[in-house]
């Protein structure tokens, strides 16, 4: 598969990402990621070990990918949500963004530069036995549709409060690389824009309707490309 995609995130999500892409044979991934690996990852992020600990996740996973044939690159970079639309827009246009980020704030800007650069990513969560992933494209209902905004960090358990099961976030984030080796294929037209959400303590997977909300930046944002695509017409 001759497709490029940039994982943020190489934790409990972003291991079986990686691993589900790898399978499909990408042709190139880069991995985004400031952390270390401790030894309370070990039960979840299958791509590490005990020898591993102390050592940056991003340059682990690389590495690990690459014995299995990977063209895989790190970045041991923190990036902050206000630094992503610059760190995307720096990407080429044809690569595919998973967020695998723990962190909310994070995620509603992945989704609000998805929309204002007119890319493809997947943004994708999970907390104890609930998970939750959404495909974004240029004229696609977005992240916010469903979610207008961040909730309150007081409101929102942390991994240790809530719990998180690893073959949880393993079903979701190999999910994930599904929907987005469906976006590099131009073959889940379907899926996209719709949020799925993966009840795993029943057994069950819900995907929500893909329509957009017409207050929301995504709408306006299709307006501006249609405007532009009729004036080079013209």
């Amino acid at each position: 598969m001759a497709a490029h995609f940039v994982v943020i995130g190489a934790g409990g999500l972003g291991c079986p990402a990686l691993l589900g892409l790898r399978a499909a044979g990408a042709a190139r991934i880069d991995i985004i990621d400031h952390d270390r690996v401790e030894l309370g990852n070990l039960p979840r992020q299958v791509l590490f070990d005990h020898g591993d600990i102390g050592a940056p996740k991003a340059e682990v996973a690389a590495a690990r990918l690459r014995t299995l044939g990977v063209d895989a690159h790190a970045h041991v970079e923190r990036v902050a949500p206000e630094q992503l639309h610059d760190r995307i827009a720096a990407l080429p246009s044809s690569a595919i963004v998973l967020d695998c980020t723990d962190a909310p704030a994070v995620k509603f800007a992945c989704n609000d530069a998805l929309i204002a650069l007119a890319r493809r990513g997947v943004i994708g969560a999970a907390l104890a036995l609930r998970g939750q992933a959404i495909a974004v494209a240029p004229g696609s209902a977005c992240y916010r549709c469903v979610y207008e905004a961040p909730p309150p960090v007081e409101l929102v358990p942390t991994c240790a409060e809530a719990g998180v099961l690893g073959p949880a976030v393993g079903t979701v984030g190999m999910f994930m690389a599904h929907l987005a080796v469906l976006l590099a294929g131009d073959a889940g037209h379907d899926a996209v824009g719709r949020l799925f959400v993966l009840e795993l303590g029943l057994g069950q997977l819900r995907a929500l309707s893909g329509r957009s909300r017409p207050d929301c930046r995504c709408a306006s944002a299709r307006v501006t490309a249609t405007a532009a695509v009729t004036s080079e017409s013209l």
